[in-house]
Order: C-alpha cells, then structure tokens, then sequence
C-alpha cells in the first residue's frame, strides 16, 4: 500500500477483548474447523503473520485456525482455490496488498478485486529498504541517484520477480527521477539478497522483513527506507521522502474473504483481529519482522484499497507490467 493514513482508535477499545471471558465469544460462528489460505510458499513474512494470528484467533474464538498454503501465479492459485470453496464462512485467505491492486493489472485472473475478494481486516504494514553492496561508491540516496544518472543503462536492480514489492518501489524512483536502469528478476527476494551480495546487482529495494538483520549486520548498506517516517528498526537510516518529496511506498497483509461470506463471521472476526493487533506479544514478533501490527475495520480496509488502486495502476504503467 502506497499510503495507510487512517485512524486507529478502534483498536485501543477492542484491546480490552484480549482479557474478555469466553462468553463474550458465545456466538454461534466459528463451530468448526476455519482454514486459512496462504497464496503464498511457507515460510515467508505472510505466513508467519498469518500463523501468528490464526493461532490467536483460535484460541479467542475457540475454534481451529488451520493454514493451508496454496502458492503460484503469485498469489492467483491460492485466491482461486478459496473463490471455488464454499462460501460458508469456513474458508478465509491471508493476502498481500498487491492482490488486490496490482495482480488483477500484471496478469489475467478469474477475480475481481472488491467483488468476488473483499479485505476482512488489514493486521500488518510494512515498507521497504534500499540496499546496496557495503563498499558501493554511494551511501545516500542522493548519492546513488546522481551516480545512476551518470552511468545511465549500467546499474542493475535485483527484485523477486515482475510486479511484486520488489520491483514496484524500484520501478517507481526509477521513474520519477528519469533513471536509465536494468531490472534483474529472481523467483524471490532472498535470491534478489543474494545477488546484491554477490555483487551481480547493484542495487535492491527488498521487504524490511529480509533486510533489516543484513543492514544491522554490516553485509549491506542501507540507502533509505521508503516509509513516511524513519524506521525503529533502522532509526539512523532516512526516508526516500527525505531525498523525493511525497514518496511513500508501504505494504500490507491482512484477511480476506471471497463475496458472500456470511457477515456473522466477518462481525465476529474484525474485534479478535483488533484485540490481536494490541497483543504486546504480537506487536513485538511483527516489529522484529519490521512490521506495524494494526487491526482495521473492514470497512477502513476497502477504504484502502480503493484509495490504493488509482495510485499502484500509475506504477505498474511506470514499471511496464501492465497486462496488454
């Protein structure tokens, strides 16, 4: 998401819900095993988050939380299988942000964002790190910008794979400051990591999920981070808004559901989720991860979307993988 400016005050009133007594869950949804669908390998940022919260809300709501990975199409396989489950209430996704906004542009899919997928509750944002080598002839962003324009069509950038939250940030600095580069795609971003530190690319703008440890540890440097304020995680390391005014590029995962889950369930869903985004448990594995634990209302999750939409259709133009 490009942009998550909205309140949370909801979420300090359902933060009382971590302590509630089980009664004030006796309702008739969940009476049965819930599966979660993860479109995405194990393993990765998205499924630790959404292990980390199905097994809370499993034991909130009494009921099994079960994951079930369906990776491939980058994320098309798993939201199709859960479209052609039943619509009962019992089958749920933890999706990526760009599924919603970018996918349904960058390839042909069988869905419709908002209408055959909704956003139950977004439960976690994260931004992105640019990183170079550790002895690249830049340290700033700056610095790397005018170095980039002075050897145009010779720097490389490394992404796990076309369109995804490697690729898009990159894509866009790229193009906002007329910069003449090479995308190098990898099948993901630790390989997208690895390439950076072999030195085959220069550069790589990655989840702060995989680069945070890399950066604190010296095997890269940091050029900036592409949220509105300045990491805690990496609180000496500036904002790209700091070098171009406005930018901001921020991802998020969280639940959905195909149209036509039964409102019980999404009722029944949004107060756990907020009680689970105020866990201090919760909060401390997202920040270790990089990530802010939040806890939407769905409707403020739609919200996003939609304000998100016009914005990601203008990158993934800048980026070139607009569907033809």
């Amino acid at each position: 998401m490009v942009s998550l400016r909205r309140s949370m005050a909801a979420i300090a009133g359902c933060v009382l819900l971590i302590g509630a007594t089980p009664a004030c869950f006796a309702q008739a949804w969940p009476t049965r095993t819930v599966k979660v669908v993860v479109p995405y390998a194990p393993g990765g940022v998205t499924d630790t988050m959404a292990r980390v919260t199905a097994d809370r809300l499993g034991k909130m709501l009494r009921q099994t939380f079960f994951i079930e990975n369906r990776s491939g199409a980058g994320g098309a396989i798993g939201i199709d299988y859960a479209l052609h489950s039943p619509h009962d209430g019992y089958t749920i996704l933890f999706v990526g942000s760009t599924l919603f906004t970018v996918l349904p542009l960058a390839q042909k899919v069988d869905y419709a964002p908002l209408k055959d997928l909704l956003p139950i509750s977004i439960t976690g944002t994260n931004g992105m790190v640019l990183i170079a080598a550790k002895d690249a002839p830049y340290s700033t962003l700056r610095e790397f910008i005018d170095y980039a324009r002075a050897h145009a069509g010779k720097i490389s950038y490394s992404s796990g794979g076309p369109a995804t939250n490697n690729h898009l940030p990159m894509a866009w600095l790229g193009g906002l400051e007329h910069l003449d580069m090479v995308h190098v795609p990898f099948r993901g971003g630790q390989q997208a990591l690895q390439a950076v530190l072999a030195k085959s690319v220069d550069v790589h703008f990655g989840n702060s999920s995989d680069l945070i440890g890399p950066v604190k540890n010296g095997d890269v440097k940091a050029l900036a981070v592409s949220t509105r304020q300045r990491m805690p995680q990496l609180p000496d390391v500036p904002t790209v808004a700091e070098t171009i005014a406005g930018f901001e590029y921020i991802a998020w995962n969280g639940y959905a559901a195909p149209g036509g889950f039964p409102q019980e369930a999404v009722d029944r869903l949004i107060p756990a989720l907020q009680a689970i985004a105020g866990d201090a448990e919760v909060i401390r594995v997202f920040a270790n991860l990089g990530i802010v634990s939040v806890g939407t209302t769905q409707q403020q999750a739609i919200d996003s979307v939609r304000r998100d939409m016009p914005v990601y259709a203008k990158i993934v133009d800048m980026a070139g993988v607009r569907l033809k």
